[in-house]
């Protein structure tokens, strides 16, 4: 199994030629609270209103291939598929009045995204 790389300070360079992946202070301290002893995986799958989706999963265990970014102890893990998608985004946790929520924000990868933001159109 993969232990995936290690960002620090929320960022990461992945083979030195694309920009990290960034996890806020916010989306950090809500990871450390709900799965302690674990981390939050995002992947984009194919679907929702826009063409592509954002999947979160509290998870324990890495799978082969897994890249690691963190932020003040806490860890996001992605596929490298999945990152190709989102590079140079940030990963937030969002508190509004009706709901909660991991949230991608700020995603050059997306050419639009779906009202919800829960899935995006890439840039073609």
């Amino acid at each position: 199994a993969g232990a995936g790389r290690r960002g620090v300070a929320g960022m990461v360079d992945v083979e030195g030629d694309r920009p990290a992946l960034q996890v806020t202070e916010r989306c950090a301290k809500r990871i450390s609270k709900v799965n302690p002893d674990g981390f939050l995986r995002l992947r984009v799958d194919g679907g929702g209103c826009s063409g592509f989706q954002y999947k979160f999963e509290l998870e324990k265990g890495k799978e082969e291939g897994d890249l690691t970014f963190g932020s003040d102890g806490a860890q996001v893990v992605i596929d490298e598929v999945s990152l190709e998608m989102v590079q140079g985004s940030k990963i937030d946790f969002v508190e509004e009045m009706i709901s909660s929520s991991f949230q991608v924000v700020d995603n050059p990868q997306s050419e639009s995204s779906c009202g919800c933001g829960a899935s995006f159109a890439p840039k073609m």
